[in-house]
């Protein structure tokens, strides 16, 4: 990756280092310079995980959401998703997403 990107994808991890799963929204991802063709640059590179809705976290968010999920009473809600990882329903209902696409969930109705 080019320095810039480089740069602002560890501001990005600086961030994140506290609250992993709390995604930050579309304007602070322009204040990182992480948007566009950087953006998709840095997903291309392995540098963060892209999610739907513009849920942007670090490689590996997935598979600790989903080592962190396990431990639920299953079945739980995305609500209770959203609660056990400490973050929006936007991300918890993006990451389960995710996790259920890549056949590491299951959705129940």
């Amino acid at each position: 990756m080019p320095p810039g990107l480089a740069a602002a994808v560890e501001r990005l991890r600086a961030d994140l280092a506290r609250a992993p799963f709390d995604a930050p929204a579309e304007e602070r991802l322009a204040e990182l310079g992480l948007t566009g063709g950087a953006l998709a640059e840095a997903e291309r590179a392995g540098a963060v995980l892209r999610l739907r809705d513009g849920v942007v976290l670090l490689p590996g968010a997935d598979r600790e959401a989903l080592r962190i999920l396990s431990a639920l009473p299953q079945p739980f809600t995305p609500r209770q998703a959203g609660d056990a990882l400490s973050t929006s329903r936007r991300v918890a209902v993006a990451l389960l997403e995710h996790l259920d696409g890549l056949g590491l969930t299951e959705r129940r109705r």
